[in-house]
């Protein structure tokens, strides 16, 4: 039963290409990101591996940007600013 919605903020270039993709695999959003938490819960975790070397580092001008933005929204808010920075690669 679909009784819940998930909102979340990312770059509008990336979900042009995801989009992209899942369109010729036959699936919307909304399917892939269901399928996404399915397997967070079926493997207790993420279904890829985080390592330090995957996070990028931030110039000095986009942690201005981000600690102004920061400044400006709630608690969860600023998780989701901080978790868009993160960029895994794959």
């Amino acid at each position: 039963m679909k009784d819940s919605t998930v909102t979340a903020r990312i770059n509008s270039h990336l979900k042009r290409e995801a989009e992209d993709i899942l369109k010729k695999i036959g699936l919307s959003s909304s399917t892939a990101i269901s399928l996404f938490y399915s397997t967070v819960v079926l493997n207790k975790g993420l279904p890829f591996r985080l390592r330090l070397d995957s996070v990028p580092t931030m110039g000095i001008e986009e942690q201005k940007e981000t600690e102004k933005i920061l400044k400006k929204h709630s608690p969860s808010d600023k998780r989701i600013v901080k978790s868009e920075s993160i960029e895994v690669s794959l």
